[in-house]
């Protein structure tokens, strides 16, 4: 008997072939994310290896897609990362994110040029802020002088095993009163006109490019570079330490996404089903109403067809449905099963629907 996708036309094998790649393309786009930072981002500029080493361990990873979530998990057992906000939090949401720092929780800022993430820290009572100039090493580097090494580092347990970072076009972190954790060389300068060299004006020194402080019960680590903690740089020296020394004491890791959009349509939607139970309900009762639909429709495309195409009843009485018992039986054998399996069937139908069977048989005799 001939293999059934023999049967298959070429138009119909094109149209299957167009719909699962279709199919892979929108899951595919709807699954992932092409904004900088973006946790589901697996580009080089993307946060996908962040969320990995947040998911690593027994620790639970949440993605806070709103400031009242923070109130939902014990501060004392949290860290939150906030990476390049797109815009400033306005006062109920720098209030909410106080508390949880107040409370024990320990927040990390990581910013370069944004104006955000200052506001940020200002709310929440943090001394530290962010230069906002362009750092460059010209001497100690890691690709470009604008990927300068800090090789200075603070004893603390958040540099643990580091030996240094490497950033991606930073920013110094302007200290106040928070602890220094790392700082560039001496050969590090703010190229303030960014026309890639150290003018008259321009100062070779070191600039801290991390710090901590306590506020209340927690504390705040600011990082003077997001890119850090981005895909292609945690490959670079002393970054992953880094970033698993921040995750390491905390088992509830918040990744801040309220004032960045990176999350994908799919994962949005999953979320969003996730926190609402009247719209599982609904969902589960709109796909119950589906599959009976589905089911009635095809039935009555199945009845129809036969209604429609009387002269080929045998596609539902080919050798699939034969028993073993009549393979090879004589003819007067096979119109008593088919009459017995169809007693709505007129006489003529019946020798129609034999022949038919008899003739694929044959046929597939022939094959095998």
């Amino acid at each position: 008997m001939a293999p059934p996708w023999r049967n298959i036309s070429h138009p119909r094998v094109l149209a299957i072939s167009l719909a699962l790649v279709l199919t892979v393309t929108l899951l595919y786009g709807g699954i992932t994310s092409t904004t900088a930072f973006g946790a589901y981002n697996s580009a080089w500029d993307g946060a996908a290896d962040l969320r990995d080493l947040t998911n690593q361990g027994d620790g639970e990873t949440v993605f806070v897609r709103n400031t009242r979530a923070y109130a939902d998990h014990s501060p004392n057992e949290s860290v939150s990362f906030v990476l390049s906000p797109d815009g400033s939090y306005d006062t109920r949401d720098a209030q909410r994110v106080e508390s949880f720092v107040r409370a024990g929780g320990t927040l990390v800022v990581a910013e370069d040029f944004g104006p955000g993430s200052n506001a940020l820290l200002a709310d929440v009572g943090a001394q530290a802020r962010f230069g906002g100039g362009l750092l460059r090493d010209e001497h100690r580097y890691d690709v470009t002088p604008t990927f300068p090494l800090a090789n200075n580092l603070t004893e603390h347990p958040y540099t643990a095993d580091v030996d240094r970072l490497t950033l991606n076009r930073g920013t110094p972190v302007e200290p106040g009163n928070a602890t220094v954790l790392a700082t560039t060389t001496n050969y590090s300068y703010v190229d303030a006109n960014q026309n890639g060299g150290l003018d008259d004006s321009e100062t070779m020194q070191q600039y801290p490019v991390a710090t901590v402080e306590q506020l209340g019960g927690g504390e705040v680590v600011a990082v003077g570079d997001p890119s850090l903690f981005i895909n292609a740089m945690l490959e670079r020296p002393g970054n992953r330490q880094f970033a698993r020394n921040l995750l390491a004491a905390h088992s509830v890791r918040l990744v801040d996404t309220s004032h960045l959009d990176t999350l994908p349509p799919l994962v949005r939607a999953q979320f969003v089903l996730r926190d609402t139970p009247v719209l599982q309900t609904a969902v589960g009762f709109s796909l119950v109403v589906l599959v009976v639909y589905l089911s009635q429709a095809a039935s009555l495309a199945s009845a129809l067809r036969r209604r429609l195409t009387p002269g080929r009843p045998a596609t539902d009485l080919d050798r699939t449905a034969l028993p073993e018992r009549l393979e090879g039986a004589d003819r007067s054998a096979l119109e008593a099963w088919i009459r017995e399996r169809h007693p709505d069937w007129d006489p003529e139908r019946v020798v129609r629907v034999t022949d038919s069977v008899i003739n694929e048989t044959a046929e597939g005799g022939t094959d095998d």
